[in-house]
């Protein structure tokens, strides 16, 4: 099981990246206002960005659309050969988005307080979908 994208495995993370990042662009897709979107796009952080969408005025359908944006992003930005050529080489491991920031949505938090709640673990199960997707691509 790969349970920390850092190290080695600092590529799977979504702030992996010199400009613009997965989390850059996810977090301008939170909103469809322009002003917000272009603060998100050229915040010089992956940090900085996730900071501004958090506080963004959210579309109304966030909730129902984020899993398929993110999914989008991570397709996107796995067309990167050498990228791609990593992500495969993670299997078969479990990928699991380990943290320590509550984050039990797109990972799993391992902090005393999470211990015993559900986690979904939808970014290490979206990767690992991409990473399946690039291998089936690959046998054809």
């Amino acid at each position: 099981m790969i349970d920390s994208f850092n190290g080695d495995f600092d590529f799977l993370s979504n702030f992996y990246g010199k400009n613009r990042t997965v989390e850059h662009y996810y977090q301008a897709a939170k909103t469809l206002d322009p002003g917000w979107q272009t603060e998100i796009i050229n915040a010089e952080t992956p940090g900085r960005a996730k900071r501004i969408g958090q506080k963004a005025p959210l579309r109304e359908d966030w909730d129902d659309i984020k899993v398929n944006v993110m999914l989008t992003f991570l397709r996107e930005k796995f067309k990167d050969q050498k990228l791609k050529i990593k992500l495969i080489d993670t299997h078969p491991h479990s990928l699991v988005e380990g943290n320590t920031w509550h984050d039990n949505f797109w990972g799993i938090c391992s902090c005393p307080k999470c211990h015993n709640k559900e986690s979904n673990n939808m970014l290490g199960y979206l990767l690992a979908k991409v990473r399946a997707e690039i291998m089936a691509e690959m046998k054809k």
